[in-house]
């Protein structure tokens, strides 16, 4: 891993925003659907509720808050201060990298499952489906950016 003096990238700011944003989204969302499991307050037609393998949005508010807002948020922390933990190393499959660089690609990949899942299951609600689809390829692509894969090569 590069010494602290080396300069951060200035795709990994870019890379930060994106992943602050869908933590800040990931949470008001996944609260929105545990605060309002019958997903009233966020106007989504009742209809939806049936093709859902759950009997309401609570399920998918967690799931929401874990993989979209607490993922980012310690993705974002691990990118910005590169601690040596052990436990994200078991789950790291780049090992020649920084489990947070890993995290931040994970967290891509995650949501583009997650978009295309909704998607298959609920249909397009609106324009929110497209937006974080091309979010998701955005921070696969910051992630895979040259420069900050090496900045984050252990």
């Amino acid at each position: 891993m590069k010494n602290a003096i080396t300069p951060k990238p200035l795709g990994l700011y870019l890379l930060l925003f994106l992943l602050l944003f869908l933590a800040i989204g990931g949470i008001y969302g996944g609260m929105m659907l545990i605060t309002d499991p019958s997903g009233q307050k966020i106007q989504f037609p009742p209809e939806i509720i049936a093709r859902l393998p759950f009997p309401d949005y609570l399920i998918p508010g967690i799931i929401l808050i874990l993989g979209m807002s607490i993922l980012p948020l310690l993705t974002t922390y691990g990118l910005w201060f590169r601690p040596n933990w052990k436990w994200p190393k078991f789950l790291n499959i780049y090992p020649e990298q920084h489990w947070s660089w890993t995290f931040a690609l994970y967290t891509g990949i995650i949501l583009a499952i997650w978009i295309n899942v909704q998607i298959l299951i609920t249909g397009a609600i609106g324009q929110i489906q497209p937006f974080y689809g091309l979010y998701a390829v955005a921070l696969i692509i910051c992630s895979l950016l040259p420069k900050v894969m090496r900045y984050y090569r252990i």
